[in-house]
């Protein structure tokens, strides 16, 4: 083996093994929000319902949207599984959106029925008006990741 080349491969080598860890991080605290600088005047805030209807319309599986809409009703928590907050939002048409934020993955959103949060994720057609997960950050380069943004901070 050229000894340039193994000199090079040690250290490129420890240097991957410890990106790959701090990727990896298992140990991450997810209870707690990200602050970030969230302001109603934000793209995604401006963007009201008009995504999510359009995918309500077209029956989209699988789709990344990204609505801001009033909180209709909470609902209780999904403890089966994985746990997950729910709540309904409601349109600007008069349809409603199930909201399934995964508690594991991301802080609890601190909601009440008339707030307006931005909410990104994967929206999924049902004859009820859809459903909207995966509002968390990703933990797959697969999948993109979501998001909830209420009151200045984002939930993710």
């Amino acid at each position: 083996m050229n000894t340039t080349y193994r000199s090079f491969s040690i250290p490129f080598t420890a240097l991957a093994i410890a990106l790959s860890l701090g990727a990896c991080n298992r140990n991450t605290n997810y209870s707690q929000p990200v602050q970030t600088a969230v302001s109603g005047g934000s793209t995604s805030a401006s963007l009201g319902d008009t995504e999510a209807i359009t995918a309500q319309q077209s029956h989209a599986i699988k789709v990344e949207i990204t609505v801001q809409a009033p909180v209709k009703k909470l609902l209780p928590d999904d403890t089966r599984g994985l746990p997950h907050q729910k709540f309904l939002i409601r349109l600007s048409n008069g349809t409603t959106i199930l909201i399934a934020h995964d508690t594991k993955m991301a802080p609890r959103v601190p909601l009440s029925p008339g707030d307006s949060p931005t909410i990104h994720g994967e929206y999924i057609w049902n004859d009820r008006g859809g459903l909207i997960h995966w509002t968390h950050h990703t933990d797959t380069p697969r999948h993109e990741g979501g998001w909830i943004d209420f009151n200045g901070v984002r939930y993710q």
